[in-house]
């Protein structure tokens, strides 16, 4: 995976995520959504032969690298509880 940032501004962060499709973009857009600081979070993919996904996110006036950041952090905290989750379950059926 590659990212490379098309804007980082006081409110706005807009990355292009080579190597990636729909599901990181989706994951990243609407984890964001939940953060109380974000205004806008989307992606869009502008090209279908490419497919290289473009997120953005706009805020409040707090950085939005630092919103990013937290979006990447619950989604991986949330990840780790679905294998637990997931651990236990099958722990439970041998």
């Amino acid at each position: 995976m590659n990212v490379r940032i098309r804007k980082y501004a006081d409110k706005e962060l807009v990355l292009e995520i080579e190597g990636e499709d729909h599901t990181l973009a989706n994951l990243l857009a609407k984890s964001a959504l939940s953060n109380p600081h974000t205004r806008l979070a989307t992606y869009v993919i502008e090209h279908p032969l490419i497919g290289t996904p473009v997120l953005r996110i706009v805020t409040d006036g707090t950085d939005p690298l630092q919103v990013l950041k937290e979006v990447v952090s619950n989604a991986r905290g949330e990840a780790e509880q679905v294998l637990k989750t997931v651990s236990r379950a099958l722990n439970m059926e041998e």
